[in-house]
């Protein structure tokens, strides 16, 4: 058995509907938390940076004070707040949701939120050195790239300067759709463990052998994703903003939406895992 992408978004929200309450149970527990931490951020540093801080950084006459020049809410907290989610809110909530998932369309009962919590919780060391695997083989990539890149442009434009340009932007698209292929390769790492006990570099090749012959299909159905979600988050803050007449309420509608939201998202990337799985087998 073979899902459409259409069969995918309506089983998912079929599984959204049907076990809301358990999705925002982990919603309450992992993401809940990070999104008060990054509402914190946003308000008390991001609010504070200069209008004019990326003039100072141009005017720069060396790269220490181009750095300088960079806001610490740029160059401290925004590392911070990414890194959080990149390798603690996501793994925890994939592994969580991919249980309440799994469970309801593969196997045909409810994981109870307590069981889904600590199964991600047990796997999260896991998933941490995983993800700081997948992540570091991308750096890698992306400085070996860039310096290929960079390298073939100066040979370029030694010749002809229009040349150097267009190989250079040339490049740089080689370079973007590179790295769509490998995130879309890499995506399903955290489905892997939750659902396999694969880990560390068994579970990037697992992820690889899922998604094989399957990029373009993947990146459309990331990119219907990314819409579905964007609009929805988008109606729940146009909606919360008739009522957020009290200074900073709306952040707490931007935090609600969160909660609301992204768990959507989980539970489609799950539905999706198992379709691949399906069509490997």
């Amino acid at each position: 058995m073979q899902f459409t992408l259409g069969d995918i978004f309506r089983i998912s929200l079929s599984v959204y509907r049907q076990r809301f309450r358990s999705l925002m149970g982990i919603s309450l527990v992992f993401l809940l938390p990070f999104d008060i931490i990054n509402a914190y951020v946003q308000l008390r540093f991001f609010g504070a940076v200069p209008a004019n801080w990326m003039a100072k950084v141009q005017q720069a006459h060396s790269v220490s004070a181009a750095i300088a020049a960079i806001p610490p809410a740029y160059t401290t907290w925004m590392p911070f707040v990414i890194l959080l989610y990149s390798l603690v809110v996501l793994p925890l909530m994939a592994i969580a949701t991919s249980r309440v998932t799994v469970g309801m369309v593969a196997h045909g009962f409810d994981v109870p939120v307590q069981e889904a919590g600590n199964d991600a919780f047990r796997k999260w060391p896991m998933s941490f050195v995983t993800l700081l695997l997948v992540y570091a083989l991308y750096g890698v990539a992306a400085l070996v790239a860039s310096w290929v890149v960079g390298l073939c442009a100066g040979v370029a434009a030694s010749a002809s300067q229009v040349l150097g340009v267009t190989v250079g932007v040339i490049g740089l698209l080689a370079a973007f759709v590179g790295s769509v292929w490998y995130w879309v390769r890499a995506a399903f790492v955290p489905y892997v463990i939750a659902e396999e006990e694969r880990g560390y570099g068994a579970a990037l090749r697992r992820s690889f052998e899922l998604t094989k012959g399957e990029v373009a299909r993947l990146v459309g159905f990331f990119f219907a994703l990314s819409f579905i979600l964007s609009a929805a988050d988008g109606f729940l803050l146009l909606v919360g903003s008739i009522f957020a007449v009290i200074p900073g309420l709306d952040v707490v509608v931007a935090v609600v939406a969160s909660l609301i939201v992204v768990p959507f998202g989980f539970v489609a990337l799950a539905v999706m895992y198992l379709d691949l799985r399906m069509r490997k087998a």
